[in-house]
């Protein structure tokens, strides 16, 4: 895919504070498109690839960046998979200056039926035994206990689809939230019609679907979900 960059595309007038958002969206899902990985790859390494490749091919006048495995709590040793800030440049635009000007929270997961028993509903939550958490793992969950995203209202689960078709995991990932609300693992959080994966776009490449997950003493979030087929 071809990218055109010029002055007035990336400029504040034309990404303010109600835009940028979609910008960033809009920008990932070109890169997306042309995004190559083979059917066995792990999540680090497509993960670290796709980094790369928004990174290099981001023209410089879009006033935001990605930042590969952002900390968001270094005594805890947690992280999101990657993030997109805004720039400097909007941050002085906005009276933000000084802050860290987050914008979107990724998390990345792969969709196959070739994953371990134990950790085939990951997308949505982690690991459990005897009704205790042992592995807080679970792509939507981490959001919804704040072990992810506390600081952001829009986030972003990119699926890599290795096995099986959109259709197939659409099904089961409701099927799973269903699950939790009529019996949540963590009692804790609040599971709802509001969780389910609602379509957004699909263009047999990639599909979008959109969610808004309630989270624990803050704000709903905004959440997208972009799949892309490995196969």
């Amino acid at each position: 895919m071809e990218y055109i960059s010029n002055n007035t595309f990336g400029t504040l007038d034309s990404a303010p504070n109600g835009k940028i958002i979609s910008k960033v969206f809009d920008f990932f899902t070109s890169v997306l498109h042309d995004f190559g990985g083979k059917e066995n790859d792990n999540e680090n390494h497509l993960t670290n690839e796709l980094c790369k490749q928004l990174g290099f091919k981001k023209p410089p006048e879009f006033p935001f960046f990605f930042q590969h495995q952002n900390i968001e709590d270094a005594k805890e040793n947690t992280s999101t998979d990657f993030a997109a800030f805004g720039t400097y440049t909007y941050a002085q635009a906005y009276n933000k200056e000084g802050e860290e000007c987050t914008l979107v929270k990724f998390e990345a997961k792969r969709l196959s039926s070739t994953l371990p028993k134990k950790r085939e509903r990951e997308y949505v939550i982690g690991e459990y035994d005897k009704g205790k958490l042992t592995r807080n793992s679970g792509g939507i969950e981490r959001f919804k206990n704040l072990r992810h995203g506390k600081d952001v209202v829009h986030a972003a689960i990119i699926g890599y689809v290795q096995t099986d078709s959109f259709e197939h995991w659409e099904k089961k990932i409701n099927g799973w939230i269903k699950e939790e609300i009529n019996r949540p693992c963590d009692t804790t959080l609040i599971w709802d019609g509001d969780d389910y994966l609602d379509p957004n776009w699909n263009n047999g490449k990639i599909c979008s679907y959109l969610s808004k997950p309630k989270r624990k003493r803050i704000e709903q979030l905004n959440m997208h979900h972009i799949w892309v087929s490995l196969i």
